[in-house]
């Protein structure tokens, strides 16, 4: 938990928290790049400017808009700041914990989510551009020891989200040696990518939010109350259908659906019998829709491609997620469906 007596720019530095210095300084532009990094943070702590000041300042009031701005294009994946002078860079640096500030205040735990995976992506496709020197020098900033092994303890730290969506993350799928888990080539990167996810999503305790950011604030309420509001539902009778998939619908088409809301809808609709086309089509008007990998995990999940059919959660399960909306006096989705249909 991160808490602030003053709304400092030096955004994400904990009192009591302790770093390691590196001997040799981080170019501007690499700075720019992980601002999460001590050295970023110190940079940015020598401007001077509270979250107050910021807005009144001539140039980096630029950053509470870049901010706004940082959200909206990560989540469309649309990134891409890379700029060369030093003015840029340090409002680049500032959007960061702008960005953080927004999403806290926002209050929603599924764009938090996925603010805080399109983060760690990013700084991911960066890093695999970076020489030796530079990831060193950012796992050693981020406490992590890793080569091509790892201490078992942290890498179930970093690896056990992992392990839900892909099983060869799993302990019992790896090599331990001494205490050590093996890694093969590229997968330390991975694992970094995940305590970055891990950094971004650390809570911030902020009672109220800066008046400077306010006006960025209910826009960014305004844009994704807007996506919900347009989400249609197609295919299916749509009165019969339970709030919590009509919620989760609507997450899909706002871009705001997480991995366990797109797995219940899958199974929910091949459990209800819909031809693969018209689940997919319903997946289509999701943000960075795939049809091939779409289609791939329907197929999977309706046991085409596995020696499993995967059934969609009950409604308890659903509620512990999350992701209900009404008692509906049942105990699952579509049982809720299909009561509805038959009257």
């Amino acid at each position: 938990m991160i808490y602030y007596s003053k709304l400092s720019i030096c955004l994400i530095l904990s009192k009591n928290q302790e770093y390691r210095y590196h001997k040799t300084k981080m170019k501007l532009q690499t700075l720019a790049r992980y601002p999460f990094l001590k050295e970023a943070k110190e940079h940015v702590a020598k401007l001077g400017l509270t979250m107050e000041e910021l807005d009144k300042h001539p140039v980096y009031s630029a950053a509470i808009s870049l901010g706004k701005q940082r959200i909206l294009e990560l989540l469309n994946n649309k990134f891409n700041p890379e700029k060369d002078d030093k003015t840029s860079q340090e409002i680049l640096m500032l959007s960061y914990p702008v960005a953080r500030i927004l999403i806290s205040q926002l209050g929603n735990s599924i764009v938090a989510g996925r603010h805080a995976n399109a983060e760690a992506e990013y700084m991911h496709e960066q890093l695999r551009k970076e020489g030796k020197n530079t990831v060193e020098k950012i796992k050693e900033d981020l406490g992590l020891k890793i080569d091509d092994k790892i201490e078992v303890s942290e890498y179930l730290k970093l690896a056990t989200s992992m392990a839900k969506k892909d099983t060869r993350w799993k302990l019992v799928n790896r090599t331990v040696e001494k205490g050590f888990v093996k890694l093969n080539q590229g997968e330390d990167l991975t694992l970094m990518k995940e305590a970055i996810r891990q950094k971004v999503l650390e809570p911030l305790k902020i009672k109220t939010t800066p008046k400077s950011m306010q006006k960025a604030l209910n826009e960014l309420k305004g844009e994704f109350t807007a996506k919900l509001e347009e989400a249609k539902v197609e295919f299916l009778e749509e009165r019969a259908l339970p709030k919590c998939m009509t919620h989760i619908i609507s997450l899909l088409q706002a871009g705001m659906a997480n991995h366990n809301s797109r797995f219940i809808l899958a199974t929910f609709l091949i459990g209800l019998g819909l031809k693969e086309d018209e689940i997919v089509k319903i997946f289509s008007k999701s943000q960075n829709f795939d049809e091939e990998k779409t289609r791939y995990q329907l197929q999977f999940l309706a046991g085409q491609k596995s020696n499993t059919k995967y059934t969609c959660p009950a409604c308890i399960t659903i509620k512990s997620y999350g992701l209900c909306k009404a008692d509906c006096k049942v105990k699952h989705p579509q049982q809720y469906y299909r009561n509805k249909t038959r009257r």
